[in-house]
């Protein structure tokens, strides 16, 4: 069963500090970590995003065709810059952000555009599924999908930095859980999008807005839910000891995209109940990324890591 995995969202460098002095530095993004990902999984991700030919747009440029990701929409501007994230780690390991960026201006829909076909997968998410400056080319990206029978997969990743826009991207935010097929989304981002306080005040929010959808929820240690039509799994992940939790979410998605090629799931198979099993299995394996990337400095999965869950059709 041939298919393509699409991606949107943006691109940032994210420079990791603690104790307030720079440790590490990564290409990021929170859609481009699972375009990585699924690009060392063989799984050949087109990424469609806005970055720079600057020097660090190149660093980023070499580094998605090494990871097996084909790049587009690369802005030749030299009045701008890609943007730079500052990740500042807590004693937790988790990070709280300052981002430096230039936001892309171009809504033009020939630019937001991909060759779509039945059961493809297109993963969207971040502030960048909602920038007003460009709502125009990615819900014309997004309609596109949904015509041509795509899978959606949308993560809202709403963080407390972007809390005073709310008010002006919430429809935004309606709309894209609209479109979707699955939703994977954080406690705390349902904690800020909804003011929920309990896991079944977020799935009636999710479910009054898409009745249809499928609905992941992470909530860190404590593990994750799954839920689909008043049903709930609930499962437990290991404990684990964080060199930083940047990208552990994102590698969550890589799971879940991962595990619709594995097991075949088109959008036949997502308009009835998934059997247990397969749930089970997606998200063992989201819970195995995410922790790994949790374990290390990078914000995806290593070359190494991803070898032994390349699938025999990708290789």
């Amino acid at each position: 069963m041939k298919r393509q995995i699409f991606s949107t969202g943006e691109t940032v460098f994210d420079i990791i500090f603690q104790n307030n002095r720079p440790k590490n530095g990564n290409p990021g993004g929170s859609v481009l970590n699972s375009a990585v990902s699924l690009g060392r999984l063989g799984l050949k991700p087109v990424f469609l995003s806005d970055f720079c030919d600057d020097i660090i747009g190149g660093v980023i440029k070499d580094f998605l065709a090494d990871s097996g990701v084909l790049s587009k929409r690369v802005i030749s501007d030299c009045n701008k810059q890609t943007s730079i994230a500052l990740a500042f780690l807590d004693e937790n390991k988790n990070a709280k952000y300052e981002f430096y960026k230039q936001k892309p201006t171009d809504a033009d829909e020939k630019l937001f555009s991909a060759d779509f076909k039945k059961d493809d997968v297109l993963l969207f998410g971040s502030f960048y599924g909602i920038m007003p400056e460009i709502r125009s080319g990615i819900k014309n990206l997004l309609t596109q999908a949904k015509n041509s029978g795509s899978i959606i997969v949308y993560d809202p990743n709403f963080r407390r930095p972007h809390l005073k826009d709310l008010p002006k991207v919430f429809p935004y935010i309606v709309e894209n859980l609209q479109f979707a097929d699955i939703v994977k989304g954080s406690d705390e981002d349902f904690a800020l999008i909804f003011s929920s306080d309990n896991d079944q005040k977020t799935f009636n929010e999710l479910e009054k807005i898409n009745p249809d959808g499928h609905f992941f929820l992470t909530k860190g240690k404590d593990g994750c839910a799954y839920y689909y039509k008043g049903e709930v799994l609930n499962f437990n992940v290991p404990e684990i000891t964080p060199v930083s939790t940047v990208g552990a979410g994102d590698n969550f998605n890589a799971g879940i995209v991962y595990g619709i090629v594995k097991h075949r799931i088109t959008k036949t198979v997502l308009s009835n109940k998934i059997d247990k099993t397969v749930i089970n299995d997606i998200v063992e394996t989201c819970v195995k990324f995410s922790q790994k990337v949790c374990m290390n400095e990078e914000n995806y999965i290593s070359k190494e890591f991803a070898k032994g869950f390349i699938l025999p059709a990708s290789k």
